[in-house]
């Protein structure tokens, strides 16, 4: 029998455990959980340097294929503050989110916590997007089962307030309180005594139900009639539900749903001559630039509110850069201009928070980081970002409102700002003469 020499086998033996310490500890690193920090190798030099790694959940295409261009530039804002983040040195490690680790969910419940959970399996610091109120508190349970941040640029639903319920989700937007409820004010302060209310049944709509009923109540406002639908629901369906409103004479509309089922709403009007030039419509939601023109027979004229972006330089040079970055031209009062903006404030949230980790030397992990988030406070280009205590909404946001006043030589839809709310002061601003309802 042929025998090795006792120099050859230590030797084999030191390789052999080598080799497993080596395997260990490679399999140590792939399932330690990236709370903290990944390790990935780059080239050519095959040194390995930690990262934050990030993941994400946008819509840049609705359930029914069509392009959402504010869930879009909300992904390329994110990703521009990324470059950013990373090329100024801010953090001690770079902060990155992966492509595959960003899903588009449609703005649409089915599937959001399947979605969530392949993203979550990655090990991920954080979930950014999340930018629809229904399939936001979906979202956000299942972030809670594992303890992983979810932070939002867009979902206003006043049930995702709730740290108790949702101590994992964060947004740097206020509830809808401070939206849809300011719709009620400026419809009391135009003297409209009664409205038709229309609502979707999920969370969103839900949760603006009880805003609207309330602030009705609060300004003497009889609500005539209630249309609630369910998300999806056929322009054939709607028409059923609304086919006596000539009939009624009904003049006066809200509506709290998410902009494509808004769209059903005003395509709806359009198809059935519902509009006339005494009609008033307050929605919750802008529509796109590039609307088309049997949901502008239905809507021209309507006021929407949406976040008051401060004028400043740094505003301005963001726009210059996020023009440059898409490479095309931005509309700065578009619903799709303001929600990039939201979004890149949204990230640099998340960089704010992991810069205090690391200046306190606190382990950055999920748990400490959504610690850190609920402390944030900084001037973004959005305005001040910080929180409000003891919920999961962001403070000092104004809020502008928008007339819709049709296509503009671009043939985009043209909204021009007509007044503000400031809820410090709680001061309605407001100038009809600038308003345009047909």
């Amino acid at each position: 029998m042929f025998k090795l020499s006792k120099k050859l086998t230590l030797t084999l033996c030191s390789c052999f455990i080598a080799l497993t310490l080596t395997a260990c500890n490679s399999s140590e690193e792939n399932n330690k959980q990236t709370s903290s920090t990944q390790e990935t190798t780059t080239q050519p030099s095959q040194k390995k340097e930690k990262t934050y790694t990030i993941g994400g959940m946008y819509t840049y295409n609705y359930n029914n294929g069509r392009y959402a261009d504010w869930g879009d530039f909300a992904l390329q804002a994110a990703y521009m503050a990324l470059n950013e983040i990373n090329a100024s040195n801010m953090l001690k490690y770079k902060l990155q989110m992966p492509e595959n680790l960003v899903t588009d969910y449609h703005c649409w419940p089915d599937k959001a916590a399947t979605m969530t959970n392949e993203i979550l399996s990655q090990n991920v610091l954080a979930i950014t997007g999340v930018d629809c109120s229904g399939p936001a508190a979906i979202i956000a349970k299942e972030t809670k089962k594992q303890k992983v941040p979810a932070i939002s640029y867009g979902a206003n639903a006043s049930e995702l307030s709730s740290p108790e319920e949702y101590p994992y989700f964060i947004r740097v937007v206020t509830p809808s309180e401070t939206y849809d409820g300011y719709l009620v004010a400026l419809a009391a302060h135009l003297n409209i005594k009664d409205l038709v209310f229309f609502h979707t049944t999920d969370t969103w709509g839900l949760g603006a139900k009880k805003v609207i009923n309330e602030y009705a109540n609060k300004y003497n406002i009889n609500i005539v009639e209630t249309i609630s639908y369910d998300r999806g629901t056929s322009i054939e369906d709607m028409k059923k539900l609304i086919a006596h409103f000539k009939e009624k004479n009904y003049q006066n509309f809200i509506i709290t749903a998410p902009t494509p089922d808004t769209v059903t709403v005003f395509k709806s009007f359009g198809e059935l001559d519902i509009k006339n030039e005494n009609t008033r419509i307050f929605a919750g939601e802008m529509i796109s630039a590039d609307e088309t023109p049997d949901t502008m027979k239905g809507c021209q004229g309507y006021i929407a509110p949406m976040t008051k972006l401060p004028e400043s330089a740094a505003l301005t040079n963001f726009k210059t850069q996020f023009e440059k970055y898409i490479n095309k031209k931005v509309v700065p009062t578009s619903k799709a201009f303001s929600y990039a903006a939201i979004s890149y404030d949204h990230i640099y949230a998340i960089a704010h928070a992991i810069k205090a980790l690391e200046e306190q030397g606190i382990e950055v992990t999920n748990e400490t980081l959504m610690d850190s988030l609920r402390k944030v406070d900084f001037q973004g280009i959005t305005g001040r970002l910080a929180f409000t205590p003891n919920t999961n909404d962001r403070a000092y946001m104004h809020v502008t409102f928008y007339n819709n006043q049709g296509y503009t030589k671009e043939n985009t839809v043209n909204f021009q700002e007509v007044g503000s709310f400031n809820p410090e002061t709680n001061e309605l601003i407001f100038d009809e003469t600038k308003v345009k309802w047909q």
